[in-house]
């Protein structure tokens, strides 16, 4: 088979890759891509890319979650630069998605490279090569990793690792040099993951460079000067690379798990797991409910040391034949991969994300195995050309159920209602999954299954402070302000110092009611723990402002402006604490001299913030005068009424509102309010 054929067939592969993934491109931020996109001020600004190679705590505005992957905050920072402030998510899925293309690519040239010297004489080794490539790409659990924005770090990391082996097999010049280490470095300072490329490269040089098996590389009469200088600096460069990364992650970094041998007595089943998911993917999972085994003889866990234990086994006697070699690379590359997740005790205890990097070497192994034995029964039965394209009919087929596969998963991963509900269905005794649902709900308006999700969520995770604090919004928004107010206090006493969203929204309850000093206080207290929690800075310049405390707001927008420079909101502050005018005087000298749409719908809520309500429904009856469809008016006006308990009226303007904007989440939100308080009034 020509090159050019070879190359036609891979690129039909990453066109098929890209017709399975067509409809991820448009997916939404995920849980943890809150902390380290959305609210994260640091990644705003390009200018900001030099602070995340010298400090980890830009990386994130959770502490606990902040830690050290300077190129992965980078690549972060870029695409928000296109993104128009997170309004258009394509250019962080392109970016994802252009790794993950290059990765196929260069996975199939180091499995050609691989099999070439394992299978010198066999006319079908690259045809082999191509389905494994094609086999992972179009593999489900690889979804999440491609469509989880901050799990980027996965495929990023491997993007490199495989880089830095392609650039060693194939390039004398990059052997020379040492240039195959840079990738190498890019990659440990995406995800530590990337440390695996130093054991993963004595690997490639004993199996397929010395000609050896692990038994006999050190048998009499074999040279191994050629590999121990690589082999040497590889491992040094990965040692300096973990202390420096280690010395780099910020101090509020917390692992999760506490019970360390525990954890690492449940990885073997993990393992486990993670090879059977290659050929059943029927359990993903965005958030699991699996917990650590109590017991060291518990029998999963048992069942996991015999497979890692046979696993091993298999690795070791593979490698002892050249034509079996790739197996034992493959499978050595599973175990390897997944030593980083095994040994450091993270607070799940599996994640689909993590099978990412594994399954490159599995995918090797498992193709190549395959295809031994199917040569074998070929040999042995010397089957018609019917049943050759029975089989190769088969294997197309197969390829495509797992596409579909991954292509259902990524409808799963497009919105949180999807995700999070597959989640409550899949772990019903997972907190968070049924926080995140609650929540996916109560933007939807539907506050009594919010309830019942966050009830049920508590009963499992009761300390858990962010169940705590949503619980708390739901119960201020349903009018229950003392019962609000305890599990404000729950969630920040059980949040401790390490997350400061449970002072950020305590806040917001307090501002709400009035009480704007505690209020300025708590988020104080916000910034004093992450810096770059944007949120918690708009709201402290709010009650400044408000509070005419123009010095103190003065400081913190010049704070917000040095990590942000082209925050609008920022600057717009400046300007107002040295005109020492309130927000409210600036809205109605704009309306009286403009006249527009905009400065009346301005000037409504500039009244609704100052608790004018009629003022705000005036100012929005002025806006409606120039434009009668407008339907953010109807809502201002919805809302304020609401307040006032003009219920009645409230729901005529809310239910005009949705006719105009069926979209309008808000207008809903205040239409449910409005028909609870006319149940109530009856």
């Amino acid at each position: 088979m020509s090159k050019g054929t070879i190359w036609v067939v891979l690129a039909l592969i990453m066109i098929a890759v890209g017709i399975t993934y067509s409809n991820h491109f448009q997916g939404s931020l995920h849980f943890d891509d809150a902390h380290t996109i959305e609210n994260n001020a640091y990644i705003r600004d390009l200018k900001n890319i030099p602070l995340f190679f010298k400090d980890g705590t830009t990386s994130s505005s959770l502490p606990p979650n902040q830690s050290y992957r300077p190129v992965l905050t980078t690549t972060l920072a870029i695409d928000y630069h296109f993104s128009d402030d997170l309004k258009n998510m394509v250019p962080f899925h392109v970016t994802s998605f252009t790794f993950f293309i290059l990765l196929g690519v260069l996975m199939f040239v180091l499995f050609s490279r691989i099999l070439s010297i394992s299978a010198v004489d066999d006319k079908y080794r690259e045809w082999v090569a191509l389905f494994a490539v094609a086999w992972f790409m179009l593999h489900p659990v690889c979804a999440e990793t491609i469509n989880y924005i901050i799990q980027r770090g996965d495929s990023l990391s491997t993007f490199f690792v495989v880089l830095g082996l392609v650039m060693y097999a194939v390039s004398p010049v990059s052997r020379k040099f040492f240039l195959y280490l840079i990738p190498v470095v890019l990659g440990i300072l995406t995800k530590p993951s990337a440390l695996m490329f130093g054991p993963l490269l004595i690997c490639y040089m004993v199996l397929f460079e010395a000609d050896a098996g692990f038994f006999t590389i050190f048998t009499k009469g074999r040279s191994l000067e050629k590999i121990v200088i690589p082999s040497v600096v590889a491992l040094v460069i990965c040692v300096l690379g973990y202390l420096f990364v280690s010395h780099m992650q910020p101090k509020t970094y917390v692992e999760g798990q506490k019970d360390t041998l525990s954890y690492i007595l449940t990885q073997p089943y993990i393992l486990f797991y993670y090879f059977t998911a290659w050929f059943a993917p029927v359990h993903l999972n965005a958030d699991t409910d699996w917990v650590i085994f109590q017991s060291a003889v518990d029998p999963y866990a048992i069942l996991g040391y015999v497979f890692v234990i046979f696993t091993v086994i298999i690795t070791l006697i593979t490698a002892e034949y050249k034509a079996t070699r790739p197996i034992a690379f493959g499978l050595a590359w599973f175990l390897l991969a997944n030593v980083p997740t095994s040994l450091v005790a993270f607070s799940e205890v599996t994640n689909d994300h993590r099978m990412f990097f594994p399954f490159v070497g599995l995918s090797l192994a498992i193709v190549w195995s395959l295809y031994l034995l199917v040569m074998l029964v070929v040999k042995s039965t010397k089957p018609n050309k019917a049943v050759k394209w029975t089989f190769f009919a088969f294997l197309i087929v197969m390829l495509a159920g797992y596409a579909y596969g991954t292509h259902t998963r990524n409808e799963v991963w497009r919105n949180d209602d999807n995700l999070w509900y597959d989640c409550t269905l899949k772990s019903p005794t997972n907190g968070r999954g049924l926080m995140n649902y609650g929540l996916a709900l109560m933007r939807k308006g539907d506050l009594a299954g919010a309830e019942r999700y966050y009830s049920r969520g508590l009963e499992y995770w009761p300390n858990y402070a962010y169940l705590n604090v949503n619980m708390a919004i739901l119960k201020e928004s349903l009018g229950k302000k003392d019962e609000a107010e305890n599990y404000f206090k729950a969630g920040v006493y059980r949040g401790g110092n390490l997350y400061p969203g449970s002072y950020y929204y305590y806040a917001r309850f307090l501002k709400n009611e009035g009480r704007y000093d505690e209020a300025i206080k708590m988020l104080n207290t916000v910034l004093d723990m992450s810096g770059a929690n944007l949120d918690s800075r708009y709201m402290l310049m709010d009650l400044l402002y408000g509070q005419k405390r123009y010095e103190e707001l003065k400081k913190v927008a010049a704070s917000t402006l040095a990590i942000s420079p082209s925050d609008t909101k920022a600057t717009e502050y400046m300007k107002l604490a040295a005109s020492g005018k309130s927000m409210l005087d600036i809205a109605k000298e704009t309306a009286e001299t403009t006249k527009t749409v905009d400065s009346y719908l301005n000037l409504s809520l500039q009244y609704y913030n100052a608790g004018d309500y009629q003022g705000c429904v005036d100012a929005a009856k002025k806006a409606l005068e120039l434009k009668p469809d407008f339907a953010a008016a109807y809502n201002n006006i919805g809302s304020a009424y609401n307040i006032m308990k003009k219920y009645k009226e409230a729901r005529e303007a809310l239910v005009k509102a949705i006719e105009l904007d069926p979209s309008s989440q808000l207008a809903k939100n205040n239409l449910a309010v409005a028909e609870k308080g006319l149940k109530e009034q009856k």
